[in-house]
């Protein structure tokens, strides 16, 4: 029962750093949730797709300069 428990608190933390990293609405109840659309990003990820960042993909919607001042 105790490697049950590691697991899931493990695959929380991998979940939170993806939504983290790209963009998502992080929603702890989403996890093991084949209907969220988070998580099914999260699992094509997992299994080796590319997805798109989210933060990238705002910045060019706003114009936004997430890298530096132009030169």
């Amino acid at each position: 029962m105790k490697n049950e428990v590691q697991k899931v608190f493990d695959d929380l933390d991998d979940y939170k750093r993806f939504c983290t990293v790209f963009g998502h609405p992080y929603n702890e109840a989403d996890l093991y949730n084949n209907k969220s659309p988070v998580y099914n990003e999260y699992t094509a990820f997992k299994g080796g797709k590319r997805i798109s960042n989210n933060w990238i993909r705002d910045a060019k919607l706003t114009g936004a300069r997430i890298f530096g001042p132009n030169r």
